[in-house]
């Protein structure tokens, strides 16, 4: 009897310190609406807050750690010395919320931990370790990251630019090791940062398209700041195998399969996806052009294009939710309705491959103006519109990994979720969300390109729903961030124990600018972990060599 009168008291003191953390929480986070007089800037100090809570929770309890396991509150490196993941990823955040903010605390905040980061990047990381790290993550996240940080404290005053420029050239020595490891240029997935060895990946050794694809925006950055033409060479050189040996694009309409054998360029998988494994090849097509206006890369970027429309986009039965699926074996194969979030970045291509970065009404007046581009813009709006429903038709309002949309009215799938409006699916292995940013991502696009209010209450929606059931309080009170295990569970959720560093470095940064008022997105490119890079002038491209080495 004592045993369970002890349990009971557990039962209610959890309880009773289960609804004063909700309180807590509703307290701290009483929600602004986005949309009042002081709609922007309120959104923003929300954003902020919640950047700092997540950021400072991650300082406090794992700072110079990698990996942030949040719910559990600890943290570990990928090898013996830690590479900056989670510092690195997260910097030109808080250099852009310091640069627009107007909560004199929170820039107060933001500029100290700006130093922090950058003393921490200056005197512990050194790339100088023994250890095999993934080129394409480490490339997008840490190189990418040092090259926006470079450009932000060259341009906002935010920090020292030497300390960045330095290091980026240091990580990108050693990481062009892969590249040259290849008999025909294609990188090897992964490279020992100490002897340069670089390693296949495991099986058959394919790389996979969107890995060794989505290298060029930081490489060909770090050749404008160090003034080596080498890796712009290095980072170009990967196309020219895989377009001789298949017959590429011709014989595949532009769209690739999602593995190639590096050392001979020949296509290897028999899928043909935009989401993991291809998502990137085709948004570094258009961002090239963007970064450099070499037309090569705008000429491919339309023939895939025209390839993903005629096999890759349908339409979802009963309200015709526009998603892009995947097929197998052939582009003629059997088509799967299938969407993975990564998805969800199309929106925000297409709508810069429409506009050039200028606002909608602009671009529409511009000689360049014409129906493709008109085309891109009605699929960005409506591509942005499907993955913004895979969050509003969840009970939590978040999405899940993957959705399946629906083909046949009379389909029925016993053991999935289905969304209230029977466009959707979710399979119980895919409910989970990693608080990514894809779909901000878009929607950010859309309203700075538009000036459509609704996109600004979309993001809001998302945020407000992220850090309501991303939101975990530990038993000690303290508060962290974390992605969840299903969004399609009624109630409390339940957490997964990992902070990924793209909510710091992505979905935070894409949902804050989708407040900032005036943004020129004709003057930044965006790498594909939201590095904003500069866009650079051609004639100072040539007065550098640094041109286009190769052709159809």
């Amino acid at each position: 009897m004592a045993s369970v009168g002890l349990r009971r008291i557990v039962q209610v003191i959890s309880s009773v310190l289960a609804v004063y953390f909700a309180y807590a929480y509703v307290q701290r986070h009483r929600f602004t609406n986005a949309t009042d007089d002081n709609g922007s800037a309120g959104a923003r100090q929300a954003v902020e807050k919640v950047f700092l809570e997540s950021w400072e929770d991650y300082v406090e309890r794992a700072w110079g750690y990698d990996v942030f396991n949040a719910a559990s509150g600890r943290g570990h490196n990928f090898g013996k010395k830690p590479l900056g993941w989670m510092i690195v990823d997260a910097l030109d955040t808080m250099m852009l919320m310091q640069a627009h903010t107007t909560d004199k605390q929170h820039r107060k905040q933001l500029r100290r931990e700006v130093k922090r980061c950058e003393a921490w990047i200056r005197d512990e990381l050194d790339y100088d370790m023994d250890t095999e790290v993934n080129v394409f993550e480490t490339t997008i996240r840490m190189l990418g990251g040092l090259l926006s940080a470079h450009h932000l404290a060259e341009t906002l005053g935010v920090g020292t630019p030497s300390v960045y420029a330095e290091k980026a050239a240091d990580l990108g020595a050693r990481l062009a090791h892969a590249f040259t490891a290849s008999p025909v240029g294609i990188p090897y997935s992964s490279v020992n940062l100490r002897t340069g060895a670089a390693v296949k990946s495991p099986g058959m050794g394919e790389a996979s398209l969107s890995e060794f694809t989505t290298l060029q925006l930081e490489f060909k950055q770090l050749a404008y700041v160090t003034g080596n033409a080498t890796y712009w060479k290095l980072a170009e050189a990967v196309y020219t195998p895989f377009f001789r040996e298949n017959d590429y694009p011709a014989a595949y309409d532009g769209i690739a399969p999602v593995g190639v054998l590096p050392d001979s360029g020949k296509f290897f998988s028999p899928a043909f996806k935009i989401g993991a494994r291809g998502d990137s090849y085709y948004e570094y097509l258009l961002k090239q052009y963007l970064q450099t206006r070499e037309p090569l890369y705008w000429k491919l970027y339309q023939t895939t294009m025209a390839g993903m429309e005629k096999h890759m986009i349908a339409r979802s039965i009963p309200d015709e939710y526009v998603y892009i699926g995947e097929r197998y074996g052939t582009l003629h194969g059997p088509f799967t309705p299938q969407m993975d979030h990564l998805v969800c970045f199309i929106g925000g291509l297409y709508a810069m491959a429409a506009t050039e970065g200028k606002p909608i009404a602009k671009a529409e007046q511009q000689s360049w103006w014409d129906r493709e581009r008109a085309q891109y813009w009605q699929l960005a709006e409506a591509l942005t519109y499907t993955c913004y429903r895979t969050y509003q038709e969840t009970p939590t309002g978040l999405a899940a990994e993957i959705s399946f949309f629906r083909v046949r009215e009379e389909e029925t799938h016993n053991s999935w979720w289905e969304s209230p409006s029977h466009n959707f699916f979710i399979k119980p292995t895919d409910v989970q969300n990693l608080q990514r940013p894809e779909t901000a991502e878009s929607i950010m696009y859309l309203w700075h390109l538009s000036g459509d209010s609704k996109y600004r209450q979309w993001n809001w929606q998302l945020f407000e729903a992220f850090r309501n059931k991303t939101a975990y309080y530990r038993h000690d009170g303290s508060l962290t961030y974390t992605s969840i295990n299903s969004v399609v569970a009624e109630g409390r959720t339940t957490p997964r124990d990992n902070m990924e560093s793209f909510w710091l470095a992505e979905t935070l940064k894409y949902i804050y600018l989708t407040f900032v008022d005036e943004y020129d997105l004709s003057k930044i490119v965006f790498n594909t972990e939201a590095h904003p890079l500069p866009v650079l002038d051609p004639e100072e491209l040539a007065r550098r060599g640094l041109v286009t080495g190769w052709d159809l």
